[in-house]
């Protein structure tokens, strides 16, 4: 009981302090794989593993954003067996459908693709598998 009186007084002869400037708040409506980006749409969505031979993936995002700092960016980090391999920045405006995407080359391993915002907070992540070509195939 007493905890909780002296918690409360404290509260009360504190002041508030100010809240953290908002910088975005952009929400990930759609984080996808695909085999292409045409129009401003994934072409061939992937579910889970890269057909073999594929040689590139790409990652689409549709966010939803009403508020954005000038100049604000997100970045995509492409990462194989527990090693980033690539990343690449795209410029995020105010819109209900912003749509941006990335591409990296592909080979075989375990993928990650991480979408952080300007100040590294992690946004989406979706893990694939691009499969190793079988024995004799000359894919």
């Amino acid at each position: 009981m007493l905890t909780r009186l002296f918690t409360a007084a404290i509260a009360l002869i504190l002041p508030s302090l100010p809240a953290q400037a908002q910088d975005h708040d952009c929400v990930v409506r759609e984080f996808s794989l695909a085999r292409n980006v045409i129009n401003l749409e994934p072409q061939e969505i992937i579910t889970g593993t890269y057909p073999r031979g594929t040689e590139r993936a790409y990652a689409f995002v549709r966010l939803d954003c009403s508020v954005v700092r000038p100049g604000e960016t997100f970045w995509f980090h492409w990462v194989v067996n527990d090693r980033e391999v690539g990343k690449s920045k795209a410029r995020v405006d105010v819109s209900r459908n912003w749509r941006i995407w990335s591409q990296s080359r592909i080979f075989p391993g375990e993928w990650l693709i991480q979408l952080k915002d300007s100040d590294g907070r992690l946004q989406a992540e979706r893990r694939f598998v691009v499969a190793k070509p079988a024995d004799g195939d000359t894919d």
